[in-house]
């Protein structure tokens, strides 16, 4: 049974490296769909905070020989993800790695065994929670799970990987300058709230209730301690100790 991992990749270096990490002993291959600009449907003159190089750097250290690289340019995001079934039609089972997303040891080791599993369907969604300005405080009910866990060679079905751990979304965990970036080509842009400047008023100020860009009752942060949800080893990471990130 083949098991693959692969990013849709445009920037990400902050955590590019550790979510690699997360998963890398479990899989048999690790895929990067690179796009130097983006594919989430709108572009900016801004330029991409992470080059190339970078970001192939960081794949190439951790991931080893494991490492395949395309780069390609796509309409949309949903091209871009679903262009992996093309450049491994083997594949029996593949994990959704997004650069920000770290897994815990249990879910990576679950979503691979779904595959032998009598009820296995073709896609699974995965708890997620998304952590805000710092380790230490996230958003831990937003019941929104996105597909991590794809079965290319079962035809259809939805169900949720349930009890198993939570994926670690970083997104909202990084220096302003990057989160800011995200705004210019973020697939949701044209829904971002427009009753007041999100990036101002609630990244830039650390706001503590209804965070969400577009809108969540479910966004409200509250202190978490992150080792209870990620692997150790982001103990280790530059932001790991700091209040808020900056």
């Amino acid at each position: 049974m083949k098991t693959i991992a692969y990013t849709a990749l445009h920037y990400g270096k902050e955590y590019l490296g550790y979510a690699i990490k997360s998963v890398i002993d479990y899989v048999d291959e690790y895929w990067v769909l690179y796009s130097a600009i983006g594919s989430h449907g709108f572009r900016t003159n801004t330029p991409c905070p992470d080059t190339r190089e970078e970001l192939y750097w960081i794949a190439q250290q951790v991931a080893g020989d494991k490492l395949h690289w395309i780069d390609g340019e796509w309409a949309h995001e949903g091209l871009q993800r679903d262009s992996i079934t093309e450049h491994c039609p083997d594949a029996d089972v593949i994990l959704v790695l997004d650069a920000d997303e770290i897994w815990p040891e249990t879910l990576v080791y679950t979503a691979q065994m779904m595959r032998s599993h009598p009820t296995a369907v073709r896609h699974y969604r995965a708890p997620i929670i998304h952590y805000w300005r710092s380790f230490h405080r996230a958003v831990l009910h937003d019941p929104a799970y996105p597909v991590r866990l794809i079965h290319p060679k079962i035809q259809n079905g939805e169900d949720t990987l349930h009890g198993l751990g939570h994926i670690n979304h970083m997104g909202y965990a990084q220096r302003p300058a990057i989160v800011e970036y995200k705004l210019l080509t973020h697939g949701h842009r044209n829904e971002l709230r427009t009753d007041f400047n999100w990036f101002r008023d609630k990244y830039m100020a650390n706001a503590q209730e209804d965070c969400h860009p577009v809108g969540s009752d479910y966004w409200q942060p509250e202190p978490v301690n992150p080792l209870d949800y990620m692997p150790a080893f982001m103990a280790q990471h530059p932001y790991f100790n700091m209040e808020v990130i900056e």
